[in-house]
Formats: structure tokens, sequence, C-alpha cells
């Protein structure tokens, strides 16, 4: 059995021969709905497109004596519904899913071409009297990407019109990744422009359209206070976070036992798991489909399909740029912890980097985080938010090894993880050394505040020791809070203790590097690792002066430990 990868088309799927998983009953769903306009969003590559393409062959009545295509699956079980819908409407259907365009330019000359497309297959309405003369003209002028502004903001109503009058029957609108040049133009800085040309595109299209029987619209987020769906009377959005049509888009556990059964291989359903089980949308834990098929063409081979899917670009801008505070809850997340934040149902672009609801919502709905449970505290979401799966963990571990790719090499990362694990104060002084002198951003004291090193520090470190130890940072322990603490999980090893202090110049470094030991015995930050049965710590204390540091350090036995 061949799997489709890359092929979102569900003509070419289903003629082609490729293993297909049955979301046909979506159609059904989506037709029984009440409302005008529907919005679903999902993460990148969960089927989005696949799932309106499949739409598009069933309802266009361009597709006439393509019933085949449906053989089998289970819409056709209900003859009722089919004779009545399918092949029954005329339909438009866009995908903006490839506008990723450096500048305004390219990207609405681009969204320009999706337009001519558009008017290209519905070219046979310039046949008879179907349009007025000097509707003919904007045809064409469309036709060749000639028209104007105001011409191409107002081209979906117009075809939508057109198609009208032609068939007697008012059209489906499918509009597919409507958000992707939204957030490509806010990373690439035009987005105000592009803003203003798709609310054009989408306020005409679905705002008092009459000529309008339905409108389903896919995206990763709802982009709010941009009026791009403002004033629509009859408008659902259903994210992740909403049960209805959360079978629809990912594969459920039964769905990927079976591929797996089809495709004749003897792969473990555990390892597939934990790396791509786990996005949680209503009742409904999902696997990533992309990453399924991948894994099972490649037999069954683990590693990160999805997240080379496309950019992390703005992930990564959003969590270079994070505060401390934020910073802190990452440490949590890749630690496979839980954490509890504010998340908002409306994506407003430009309050990302400035309201933390807004950041924790993108990585949601983006799929880099899943959500277990949300409540409703005065005006605010709260979400019991985890990382999803390895897969996406592995996303966030690139991600930091880029910030320490700016001051070190991976294998003198490596080096710096295993010095201090095994000990080696000398070599872990000597790479953190060289790490800080490399490093120009964030070992810059005096740009960063301390607290923002320390845990731009931090964050790296969880990433390389996540796997074998408990990390827990300015958590009570004996007599105070200690700023770094790594509890091994074999209690054979021995824990580590890390405490940071500033000195204002570089000849007291030494002195507050003894204090910052000091500080670990005098208050017993020991005591933790007693409960743990760990029977001896390393305990460091570390000054930093601007680029300057200097550690002492001390082996420190437990007494009472159970080992």
């Amino acid at each position: 059995m061949e799997f489709p990868i890359g092929i979102d088309d569900f003509q070419k799927v289903r003629k082609g021969g490729y293993s297909f998983v049955d979301k046909s009953l979506f159609i059904k769903e989506i037709m029984q709905n009440g409302a005008e306009v529907l919005l679903i969003t999902r993460p990148r590559r969960f089927g989005k497109t696949l799932n309106l393409s499949m739409l598009y062959y069933f309802l266009s009545n361009n597709y006439f004596g393509n019933e085949n295509l449906f053989e089998g699956l289970g819409i056709t079980k209900d003859e009722e519904f089919c004779n009545t819908h399918q092949h029954q409407y005329p339909a438009i259907f866009i995908t903006f899913k490839d506008v990723k365009e450096p500048n305004f330019q390219e990207a609405s000359e681009r969204i320009e071409g999706l337009i001519k497309e558009l008017y290209i297959e519905h070219r046979y309405l310039l046949e008879g009297d179907v349009l007025y003369p000097e509707e003919k003209v904007t045809y064409m002028a469309l036709l060749n990407k000639a028209g104007s502004l105001d011409d191409l903001k107002s081209s979906i109503k117009l075809l939508s019109s057109y198609l009208e009058r032609k068939f007697e029957k008012k059209p489906i609108i499918l509009i597919d990744e409507y958000d992707t040049p939204i957030q490509e133009a806010y990373l690439k800085e035009y987005y105000s422009d592009m803003v203003s040309l798709m609310r054009g595109l989408f306020g005409s299209a679905l705002k008092g359209n009459k000529s309008l029987e339905k409108a389903i619209i896919t995206g990763i987020t709802r982009v709010a206070q941009e009026s791009l769906f403002s004033g629509l009377n009859n408008f659902r959005v259903y994210s992740v976070l909403q049960k209805k049509y959360g079978q629809y888009f990912g594969f459920s556990e039964k769905e990927v036992l079976k591929l797996i059964s089809d495709s004749e291989q003897t792969i473990s359903i555990e390892p597939i798991k934990e790396w791509y089980n786990g996005y949680q949308i209503g009742q409904y834990t999902l696997y990533n489909p992309w990453s399924i098929i991948n894994c099972l063409t490649d037999k069954g081979e683990l590693k990160p399909y999805w997240r080379n899917t496309s950019s992390n670009d703005l992930i990564k801008k959003l969590l270079d740029n994070a505060d401390t505070s934020i910073k802190t809850q990452f440490e949590q997340l890749l630690q496979g912890l839980i954490v509890e934040r504010p998340i908002s149902e409306n994506l407003v672009f430009p309050d990302i980097e400035k309201r933390e609801e807004a950041l924790w919502s993108l990585l949601l709905y983006a799929g880099y985080l899943k959500v277990l449970s949300s409540r409703v505290s005065g005006f605010e979401t709260l979400a019991q938010l985890a990382i999803p799966n390895k897969e996406v963990s592995s996303v966030y571990e690139g991600i930091i090894a880029q910030w320490f790719s700016q001051g070190m090499t991976l294998d003198s990362y490596k080096r710096f993880v295993r010095s201090l694990m095994d000990g080696n104060v000398v070599e872990f002084k000597k790479e953190l050394s060289d790490y800080i002198m490399g490093t120009v951003s964030y070992f810059d004291l005096g740009k960063n505040r301390p607290e923002e090193v320390f845990h731009m520090f931090l964050v790296g470190l969880v990433m390389g020791f996540k796997d074998d130890y408990i990390i827990q940072s300015n958590r009570e322990s004996g007599l105070g809070r200690v700023d770094v603490m790594f509890i091994p999980k074999d209690k054979k090893r021995r824990g580590i203790l890390l405490e940071f202090k500033t000195s204002a110049t570089i000849e007291l470094l030494l002195e507050k590097a003894q204090e910052a030991l000091k500080q670990i015995k005098d208050r017993k930050y020991k005591e933790t690792f007693k409960q743990h049965n760990i029977s001896s710590v390393l305990a460091i204390g570390l000054a930093f002066c601007g680029k300057q540091m200097e550690l002492v350090h001390e082996n420190i036995s437990i007494c009472g430990a159970d080992t």
C-alpha cells in the first residue's frame, strides 16, 4: 500500500490508489451545520487541504460522473444525502497555503495568480450572455492579472454572483489556509498591507454576499480585530478547543493501527505513540497524520518529520523575545511538566510579542502545545498546557540548539553537558567560559538583566539534561530557594546544585562564587536530594561579571540517604 506523501488533492489520492483514511462523513456534518460561514482551525499538515478538496469534489457540479471517487466511503451509505447534495452546487475552491513571499508586491502578485486560476477554471462563464459586456471586461482583466486592486478584492464575490446567475443556485465557497499570507506578512513586516488586501477579499465574499450558500474556511488560527470576518452574523469557529469536527483532522489510534496493518509492516504502536500522538481536540486524542504516513513509508523510522514541513521562524522569534517568566514556563514544559497559562480564541498578531495569552494561543493552535483542560477565571480562559509528544519537543530543542550555536558548536555543547554530568568541573568551566565569550547577545549583562541571562542558560541546560535528570529551578529546598537542582533519575548518579551570583567587578568574582557555594551549604539545599535517596551532590557556585565568570565547587555527601 502506497501512502500519499505531499498529495492533498482528493481526486489524485483516490485515482492513484493511495492509502486513504475515510473522513467522508465530514461532508455530511458540514452541510448539516446551520451556520452560513464556518472557520475550522487546525495545525499545519493535519489534513485541512485534503478535506476541503474532498468537499469540493463531492459538492461541485463540475464533477458529474466522478461518483466513483467516493466508492466504498462512508458518505455513500446515505443515499438520500448524496442525492440531495452530491454535485449539486457551483463551487469555488481556493487555497492560500503557498503564499509565503518575502514582500507585499510578490505576495499580492501570487494572490492575483490564484484568482487568475479560479477565473480560468470557470471561463465558460464568458460564453453566451451570462455576463454583461462590462462584466466580461472585468472578468478578462482578472483572468489576465490586469484588474484593479478593487477588482482583486471583489473577485471572489463577483465570481460567486456570476456562478449563481449561470446555474440559478448559490455557490459553495471553500477557502483553505486563509491565514498563511497574514502570518508570513507579520514575520516579514508587510502585515498592514496584507491585512488590508485580505480584509477586502474575505469581507466582500463573506459579508452580505447574497450569492453565497455556505463558506467553509480553514486555517491555523482565528485572526481577530482586523475585521477580516467582522459583521458576519451567521459565523461559527471550531478550534482545537471544541469537540465538533475533532475526529476529522488527524488520525485516531484505531486509524493508525489499521494503516500499520494495511502496510503489512511489523511495527509497534508504542514508540509511534510516544513520537506522534498526543494532540487533544475535544474528546479526541490524535496522531499527526503527516508524521504517521512518513513514518510508515520509511518502515517505522522515528524522526521529526513534521518539524521540517515549514519554517519555525515565527516560533523562534517569539521564544527569543520572551520575557523571563515565559522562559521559566518553557523550562517546565521541556521537562514534561504541565503549565496553566491564559489563552484566547482570537489571535491578534501585533499582540503576540506583548500579550502573554496571544503567545500561548499561537503555540497551541499551531500544534506546538496541547490543551489538557481549560477553565474560565474572571475574564480569562486558563488552559492546562503540555508539549504533545517527542516530535514537537524536538522542535523546541532545535530552536534552543540554535540559540546555543551562536557561541558553541554542537560538539562543544555535548562536551559541556557531559562534563557537568561527569563532575569534570575543569572541563565544564572551560566550555562554559568559551561559550560565554563566544555568545554576543544573551550573556551581555550590559544589555540584559542577570535573571534573563540565567534563564537563557537554564533553558539550554534543560534541553541537554532532561532525559537523565529532574530539573528544578527557583524551588524551595532546605532553608531557601535554590537556583537550579539536577535530581538524577538513576539514584546511583550524583545530584547537581548550581547557585548564581553577579559581581560588580571582575576582582570580586571569586569571592562571589564562594558566597554562592556557601549559600548552598548554609541553607541546606541538599535536603531535597536526601528525600530522593541521592547519596552525594556536586555543588557549584558561579559568579558572572559581564562576559567573565568564576566558579568554585565541592562534592557533598548526604548522610541519611537510603542507598
